[in-house]
């Protein structure tokens, strides 16, 4: 009976460990946008880098709100009904010191300005997950940049989970905003660091360590994850 016991209890943190690996890996360290862990490789036009978290980063340098063709556009041809099924995706980033946070800058990029698809984005010191139906932005899950404030000049994590229903941002391990959303189906390839591929509202500094969950991570398993990196 002991035996039974202690092999259904390493059967089932093998299953924990399995819900809570990436199914999509990126480290950005050379000039291909390589999957270490899945087979779903992107692209990189106009590839800028700087120092990362670990070894190197993309760099999405300063550009107007009006500016198009900005420089470093990365694009991942992850399939986009992943992002409409839970999901977790998790990042490093380092904001420019002047960065000029009256812009939108997109993080993660499915979808139009209105959608369909998603987008995780960066907007007057806040951190927002939105999408819509193609005409109308619908509600949107965002930080509160009264209280919550986000780091320039140091690296920090960003976590962003979606259940099916709700839609949760995480900094560092903390969780940070968290309510109802709606992602709808988006088309195209994932665009990193700015919208549409490259053609507007890059970052303004330096992204490192995307990794795609294909669940949406506990509270717990965010924590986690992160104390991983840290090390």
């Amino acid at each position: 009976m002991k035996n039974i016991v202690m092999l259904l209890g390493i059967l089932g943190t093998g299953l924990l460990l399995a819900q809570s690996a990436p199914m999509h890996y990126y480290r950005f360290d050379g000039e291909a946008i390589v999957d270490s862990v899945g087979d779903c490789h992107g692209k990189v036009a106009r590839l800028m880098q700087a120092d990362g978290f670990y070894g190197k980063a993309l760099y999405f340098p300063a550009a107007g709100d009006s500016e198009r063709n900005v420089a470093c556009a990365v694009s991942i041809p992850i399939p986009p009904e992943t992002f409409t099924k839970p999901f977790t995706a998790t990042l490093w980033l380092k904001l420019d010191e002047k960065n000029s946070y009256r812009f939108f800058k997109d993080l993660l990029c499915l979808g139009r300005e209105r959608g369909p698809g998603f987008r995780l984005t960066y907007f007057y010191n806040s951190l927002s997950l939105r999408s819509g139906d193609g005409k109308v932005v619908g509600p949107t899950v965002g930080t509160n940049s009264s209280t919550v404030l986000l780091p320039l000049k140091r690296w920090f994590q960003v976590a962003v989970t979606y259940d099916g229903e709700k839609g949760s941002i995480y900094l560092d391990g903390v969780l940070k905003a968290s309510g109802k959303i709606n992602l709808s189906l988006g088309k195209g390839a994932l665009s990193v660091g700015t919208y549409a591929n490259g053609y507007a509202y890059p970052v303004q500094g330096a992204i490192d360590e995307l990794k795609i969950y294909g669940t949406a991570l506990t509270h717990s398993q965010i924590v986690d994850a992160y104390l991983r990196e840290m090390k």
